[in-house]
Formats: C-alpha cells, structure tokens, sequence
C-alpha cells in the first residue's frame, strides 16, 4: 500500500472526529440520570492511603518568589490579568476555557492545562496561545494529554522555558509539538510516570518551588463509559448542546484547521498512556485540588477505593475544588463520577468546568448542564458552596481567595480532617 498522502489523513481524522460526535449525541438522547442518593455513599472513612516516591529522581525545585520578568511580560500580565496578579496574600484562578486555568500562588504565575479553544471554532476564547507565552507561567501542569487539554502545552514550553509537569509519553507529544519552531530542547519535564507505574490511587509528595510546601499528585483514572453501568440502573445524562456559537465563531484558518486534525491524535482512548493527574496545592491554611478528568470510582470499580481514600487524605483537605463535570463517563452512569469526586474530596467550595462550548455536543456550553449539576451538587451530604462557571462571561475573570482567610482553618464537615 502507498504512503498516505496529507489530505486523506486530514480526511480520515476528520471522520473518526464526526463519528466521535454523533455517538456521543445519538447516547445523549436517552433518559437523564436522576441526582445522585448521598445515603448510598457515606463520606469517607479513615483509610491507609498510598503514598509513593517521586517518579523523577533528577527534579530541582523553582526558585523562590518573587521572580523577576521583563517590562514586557509584566505589562502582558497587567493588559490580560490585571495588576497585583501575583500578589502572595492572594490564591488567584483565571479560567481559560475547557479545563484550562492560569494560576497565581504563593507569588507564582503557572498554568494548568494549556489549550487555546480553537478547532471548529475559533476566537471564543478572549486570549490566544500566544498571550499564554507573553505571560511567561513559570511552569506548565498537564492533567492528562489528550489535546483539549496539552494541545498548546509544547507551544508554550518552547517559547518561555516553563517546565512541564506530565507523565512520559505527554512530554513527549511536548517536544512533538515544540519541534514545529525548533524548541523541543528548550524545557525540562518534571515526569510524573509512565503507562503502568505509579499506579492509580497512589500520591506523590513533590517540592515543585523552593518556598513552597510540596504538591501531592494524584494518579487517578480518566473519564470511561462503561455499558455495564446501564445494566445495574444507571442512565445517560441527557442535555441540549449549544450549537449557535460555533457557527457564529467558525473557524476559517487552514492552518489552525490543520494543527486541529493533528492534534486529535495525541494520547487517544479513555486510557492516556501519558496518566492522568490531580494536583493538590497547599499555601498557608488554604488547599486547591485541580483535576481535568473523573474517572469511574464508583464501589467495585478498578482503583475506586485507591482514589476515593486519596481524594480525602490530602493535606489539610480541600478547600476549593476546581473539577471537570465533563466526561465519558455521562454516556452510561449520567453524573455519577464527577459528582464522586466532589463528595470524596469534601471540598468547601466548588468550581466545575469542562462544560463550556469547546466542541459540538462534547463541549455543551455551560446553561446545558447547570440545572443537573446544581441538583446533584445539592443532593450530597455536605454539600459544598457552589461557583458555576459561564462561558464566555467567566473567561478571564479573576476568581480570588485570601490565603488568611480565617474560613479556611475550619475543616469541612464529613471530610478526614473533620475527624481529627
């Protein structure tokens, strides 16, 4: 057989894009699931969490804060963020689309997740990857690799030098996509394992900055429908997508088209060899717990226990949980999964995402999905305070929490540090 020519793999990834969408649009059509009964999962009790080494043997923490940056990235920062972006009193998040975040702590700029929304669409987000590079996040977290959520991480990396923060094969697709300007040596990778090891349900501890308490890591399991879930009762989430602003947005550029088809390629399947990662981060009495995938952790699921022990072991508990309610796993268990991970992690206040309008149907804008999960997010047992996010209204908009605040000293009610 001859070698493939460009135009029919843009052809064929094109296709398996459609189809992905109409199978995800033909289980939408089913019955909705109904808010999850808090009852039949009791928080989390005491339990013998596992705890590994560092996979990277060779990582030397950032330096201290505050860091010096040019007039120039100062003044990007000023233009996008707003002043006083690192200030170290303050925890500060910027939502940049799917689950895409721009973060402030403790006096440092990073990025988790780094993805330009642009594909079918295009300029609904109100930056670009190239304000992601004027920026100049120190370093870069990747929850896992599929390409809404790594697509840009190698554009970023290549032009400021932030280290990445992934597993092998994500670094790799890194230096992939960096190599496009010649910048695939020009970052390190802090590398968080590879295809099997660690396992899921294990924490690492990591001194990422030198004046930072360590970040424990995560390793949990992606997002995965599961047709046996329909047999035991569960059922599909049902939601009307918003269609409207992708054609009000749509996307013309041949080029960012091509970087599109190439890019779905990246890591592909419910099982990202790359892993996937939730990140804990600790400043003062206040604790973030970020993630970009919920994975089936429903009792008698593979790792469930590992990671519903895990998501209530963190260090101090969580305070804002900032979590994907997007996933696979709608097609056959509705919002099963994601709402497990809120009620293991006893957050006090939750921010959800992935929701907004990224990809058609996939990405079902925000109003599809918002009276479902206030529903579900009510029906647990200590329920958190809720900030549902909007697209676009919420893009760019600073949410920020005092370090000191003195709400951040009591623990949650039902979580392990409740229990202390």
């Amino acid at each position: 057989m001859g070698e493939r020519t460009c135009s029919d793999q843009f052809r064929g990834r094109a296709r398996r894009t459609i189809a992905a969408v109409l199978i995800l649009a033909i289980a939408a059509c089913g019955r909705s699931s109904a808010p999850t009964d808090g009852a039949s999962n009791p928080p989390t009790a005491k339990c013998a969490v596992k705890r590994v080494a560092s996979y990277s043997t060779d990582w030397k923490p950032l330096p201290a804060a505050p860091i010096a940056v040019s007039a120039e990235v100062q003044a990007a920062r000023d233009r996008l963020l707003g002043p006083g972006a690192t200030d170290p009193a303050q925890v500060k998040l910027w939502w940049v689309g799917v689950a895409s975040f721009i973060a402030s702590m403790g006096g440092h700029l990073f990025l988790l997740d780094a993805w330009e929304i642009v594909g079918l669409h295009k300029d609904y987000l109100p930056l670009g990857r190239e304000d992601l590079v004027a920026i100049a996040p120190e370093i870069i977290f990747i929850g896992h690799g599929h390409f809404d959520h790594a697509a840009d991480m190698g554009y970023v990396a290549g032009r400021t030098g932030a280290p990445i923060v992934g597993g092998v094969t994500t670094c790799n697709n890194a230096r992939g996509q960096a190599a496009r300007d010649g910048n695939q040596d020009a970052f390190s990778c802090l590398l968080l394992g590879d295809a099997n090891v660690p396992a899921p349900g294990t924490i690492q501890s990591i001194k990422i900055w030198k004046d930072m308490e360590e970040v424990s890591v995560l390793r949990h399991v992606h997002s995965a429908a599961d047709p046996a879930d329909l047999a035991t009762g569960n059922l599909p989430l049902v939601f009307v997508p918003e269609i409207l602003v992708f054609l009000q947005n749509l996307n013309t550029d041949p080029q960012e088209i091509q970087w599109f088809f190439e890019s779905l390629d990246d890591e592909a399947g419910n099982s990202p060899p790359g892993g996937a990662w939730a990140y804990h981060f600790k400043v003062g009495d206040f604790t973030l717990l970020w993630h970009d995938s919920a994975g089936p952790i429903a009792d008698g699921k593979d790792f469930a226990e590992d990671i519903q022990c895990a998501l209530d072991s963190f260090p101090a508990c969580v305070d804002v949980q900032v979590g994907t309610i997007v996933g696979f796993g709608a097609i056959t268990s509705g919002l099963r999964d994601v709402s497990l991970y809120v009620q293991h992690a006893h957050p006090r206040l939750s921010l959800p995402n992935h929701h907004d309008a990224w990809l058609p149907v996939v990405g079902p804008g925000d109003e599809s999905y918002e009276v479902q999960w206030r529903a579900e997010v009510a029906s647990l047992p200590n329920a958190p305070e809720l900030d549902y996010l909007k697209d676009p209204e919420d893009y760019l908009k600073v949410r920020n929490y005092w370090v000191n605040d003195p709400k951040w000293k009591e623990p949650m009610p039902g979580s392990s540090c409740a229990a202390l």
